[in-house]
């Protein structure tokens, strides 16, 4: 048996770790495709505060039951409009696709990532662009620039789903909230 040292990473290397899983309805019911790797840092607006305020709540609850179910609750993961965003694209092709999260927050929950990208590599593209459809006066965007960045993402699958090669996701944000962008540069796509 090998003994691992356990270490808390630097704050700074602390990440949340979004496994989107791409689900496909088939004719003997729902196959799991591949999924969609990506982690975002932990920051002060982007943390596990909801879950910090339920164990506040529950201070006198038997710490071992809360480890032994489901710890930090998927619920309380961090969560905000880029991972909605990014979601979106993903179940307007397939929309049965869910998110998984995880934390890295020690040395070891970095094995995570190595143990989910251990399958089949499907490149796919990302393609992020305004959308104008509730925008109430068209005049207001007149002579404008918007960004419609690109990201190639890989989906990792136990089998080579070919219909899956080259796939390009469209992912949509109100032009009225393009500064959105700015948290897809906090997204590191695995």
């Amino acid at each position: 048996m090998e003994e691992i040292v356990l270490k808390w990473l630097k704050i700074n290397e602390m990440k949340v770790l979004k496994q989107i899983i791409i689900i496909s309805d088939r004719k003997n019911g729902e196959t799991e495709l591949g999924s969609i790797l990506y982690t975002r840092p932990l920051t002060e607006n982007y943390n596990f505060k909801k879950q910090q305020e339920e164990d506040e709540k529950e201070k006198d609850s038997d710490s071992w039951s809360r480890l032994l179910q489901e710890y930090s609750k998927q619920k309380n993961y961090p969560n905000d409009r880029i991972d909605e965003i990014i979601l979106e694209a993903v179940k307007s092709s397939y929309p049965k696709s869910i998110v998984r999260n995880d934390s890295i927050l020690f040395n070891v929950d970095s094995e995570k990532i190595d143990v989910f990208k251990n399958r089949m590599v499907i490149p796919a593209t990302i393609y992020f662009s305004p959308e104008f459809t509730h925008v109430g006066n068209f005049y207001d965007f007149v002579g404008k620039e918007f960004r419609a960045p690109k990201a190639n993402v890989n989906v990792y699958s136990f089998f080579k789903p070919e219909f899956l090669e080259g796939h390009i996701f469209y992912a949509s944000y109100n032009a009225s909230e393009e500064n959105v962008l700015e948290d897809l540069k906090t997204v590191e796509f695995k």
